[in-house]
């Protein structure tokens, strides 16, 4: 079918006009020509070259696994060198390019079109070394590269010091050298969840089965996601663990890593990009690897991906442009039990797809002959992957889902617990690198054991916050925009502002008692005016001691200012709001138990947890005094209670709870006084 397509579309055409401007065979000198002899031995070669301040080294991010026999980790690290300069007819070759997508000299978009076609023109250093260095302290050698300046060599690392899911690697490189200094190694146990996509045409529009398109998408056009895709690519995350990993399998050459790996950051969780080492300086052999033994290419790959992680359950996500069914019906049934769900994206742009044989269903079923029916699933939307990965044969997908260390599966114990009207996780928007208001979210959905993604979670996440807040933002049919995160998406339902957001989970997270409870009727406006009044005067009131005058200047420039305000909160305002807490904790309404109303938990006691462990961080004297006045029993046996609830134990112990800093609970010595004001 690949062959029928390249006849069709007329792609030996397109090479052809291409091929004349690969670099020209320049005359080496006596050393060069050993270093290009001696580059046949790959990382045999006893003589590698250095690299130089005149040099482009590229360090692609990788996923370390336990080596099967020893148990300790290991990584396949690949890198490129390449001369900054090139010998080939640059401008011949963007001349050629351009001629092909008519795209004129004075066109703005041609300085767009010089830059991409850089590393396809710049000429490669074979039989080079490359040294770098991880997370500041292991040293590497990579390399010496191969003819095509790639080199791939397997690693023995150490545990990660901070026990990092993802691990830096830097470049030691002389001043002068440039590209991609800076790697990052994904630590993956041997047992879980994985992912393997392709790229092209799965994930970004590429127009795989069209040369003069696939021209225009990677020299000239924006990377565009397909449609529908990093939402989608969002609720798979959502339903493994974190400690899951993604692999990003395309037949693209090694070139567009760049060019692939910013488009992956914007768009999709981070993964490890595995390209094919062909087409170094051919512009023609960028269509020849998207085109021509794709099936055999990804098999082979995915057969490494399985010799790494051969316990783990992968999801394996393609499209019909090429060969993506073929191969993963092929590697499913090498390794029986491997793969759980195969997704197929059925493209139907004619420019992309080629010809309209590869989307009938005899081919689908041809490819997956062997494969039960309710493992793969060709889908033209992808909101109905969602319901097909929910419903995938293994139970085992939910099963782990709920074993996970972010998410849960929505299964509540307690026969009050309310499932969510819309079948798709909760998304919480807020700032990474503080708990902020947004935790009083987290612990709700956490006790919940609720499905959610958390931006403070996912690589770039802040950037969908600052989209979210961002003054051109004019919301959308449905919702407004919001002014400040914390920010919950859920469905189609977009709402701010932490009270109105608690309120909305509350019921349906089975954190208020239930609306026919006739013994606690309107239970749901009481719990909000508890959770009100905490947030009120522990949470508002602490930010404020920091910031009296205003939260636009610095601390620095409000110092005395905050003295006499935190002063006056430790000494009047803390032992108010403590003192009407205890009251209600006594109170008839409270019910049994240490809770807040109605003798059941609700989210009003996670709000008065998350205040008082914030207020304890900040006015460290003041608090522990107060706790052991036994005045506040009550309210310290309710903080006591929440630390301990099995779901809210695993958070705390957790990397998701992240530690107080600049946010609204901080620590400043000169502001932590005693009780009654005292020093």
């Amino acid at each position: 079918m690949q062959h029928r397509t390249r006849k069709e579309r007329r792609f030996d055409e397109t090479e052809q006009d291409l091929a004349s401007f690969s670099p020209f065979t320049s005359v080496l000198s006596s050393t060069d020509r050993a270093f290009h002899l001696l580059s046949y031995l790959g990382n045999r070669n006893p003589f590698p070259r250095s690299i130089t301040g005149q040099d482009t080294v590229w360090l692609l991010d990788n996923t370390a696994y336990r080596n099967e026999k020893t148990g300790k980790w290991e990584a396949e690290f690949v890198s490129a060198a390449f001369s900054q300069r090139s010998s080939c007819a640059v401008v011949d070759a963007v001349g050629a390019v351009a001629g092909k997508i008519d795209l004129d000299e004075n066109d703005p978009d041609y300085p767009t079109l010089k830059e991409r076609i850089r590393p396809f023109v710049q000429d490669i250093k074979p039989g080079a070394q490359v040294r770098a260095r991880q997370e500041g302290s292991t040293s590497l050698k990579l390399g010496p590269g191969g003819r095509n300046g790639i080199s791939s060599d397997v690693k023995g690392l150490p545990k990660s010091d901070s026990g990092a899911l993802l691990v830096p690697t830097f470049a030691e490189v002389p001043k002068g050298a440039d590209g991609l200094l800076e790697m990052k190694t994904f630590y993956a146990e041997p047992e879980g969840w994985g992912v393997i996509s392709d790229i092209d045409d799965t994930i970004k529009i590429t127009q795989t089965s069209d040369p003069i398109g696939i021209l225009r998408t990677t020299f000239l056009d924006k990377p565009e996601p397909c449609p529908g895709m990093p939402e989608l690519y969002r609720f798979v995350q959502s339903l493994i663990q974190e400690t899951s990993p993604w692999f990003y399998l395309s037949a693209s050459p090694y070139n567009l890593y760049p060019f692939l790996r910013d488009f992956r950051q914007q768009n999709y969780p981070h993964g490890t990009i595995i390209l094919r080492d062909a087409s170094w300086m051919s512009l023609s052999g960028l269509l020849t690897t998207l085109t021509l033994g794709t099936e055999d290419y990804k098999v082979d790959r995915m057969e490494k991906i399985h010799s790494w992680l051969p316990k783990r359950k992968m999801i394996c996500i393609g499209d019909s442009t090429q060969s993506d069914p073929e191969a993963y019906g092929k590697i499913y049934r090498a390794y029986p039990g491997w793969v759980k769900v195969i997704l197929i994206r059925k493209v139907e742009d004619i420019a992309a797809i080629g010809i309209e044989a590869k989307n009938e269903p005899e081919r689908f079923e041809k490819a997956f002959e062997g494969v039960p029916r309710d493992v793969w699933h060709v889908f033209s939307d992808p909101t109905e992957c969602k319901k097909f990965i929910q419903d995938a044969p293994s139970s085992t997908l939910l099963f782990c889902i709920s074993h996970s260390i972010r998410l849960f599966h929505p299964a509540m114990s307690a026969s009050k617990r309310q499932k969510s009207s819309k079948d798709v996780p909760y998304e919480l928007i807020y700032w990474p690198g503080i708990p902020g208001r947004g935790e009083h979210v987290r612990l709700a959905l956490e006790e919940a054991g609720a499905l959610y993604t958390d931006t403070a979670q996912i690589e770039n996440g802040v950037d969908q916050v600052t989209t979210q807040i961002d003054e051109s933002n004019i919301g959308d049919d449905l919702n407004p925009p919001p002014f400040a995160p914390p920010i919950l998406r859920h469905g189609d339902l977009l709402i701010s502002q932490t009270p109105n957001i608690l309120l909305y989970l509350g019921p349906r997270l089975g954190l208020v008692p239930s609306e026919d409870d006739e013994e606690h009727p309107d239970a749901i406006y009481k719990i909000n005016a508890l959770a009100l009044t905490a947030l009120d005067g522990l949470s508002d009131e602490v930010h404020d001691c920091h910031h009296p005058i205003a939260s636009g200047l610095y601390y620095e420039d409000q110092k005395e200012e905050a003295k006499r305000k935190s002063k006056d909160f430790v000494q009047n305002r803390l032992p108010k709001f403590l003192g009407y807490f205890e009251r209600v904790l006594q109170g008839k309404a409270s019910g049994e138990g240490p809770w807040l109303y109605g003798g059941q938990l609700t989210y009003a006691d996670l709000v008065l947890f998350q205040c008082l462990d914030g207020t304890k961080f900040a006015f460290r004297k003041a608090v522990t005094a107060a706790e052991r006045s036994g005045k506040y029993a009550h309210v310290f046996k309710l903080y006591a209670a929440v630390k301990e609830r099995p779901k809210i134990k695993e958070y705390l112990a957790s990397k998701r709870r992240q530690d107080y800093s600049m946010g609204i609970y901080r620590y400043y010595e000169e502001l932590d006084f005693g009780p009654e004001g005292r020093d």
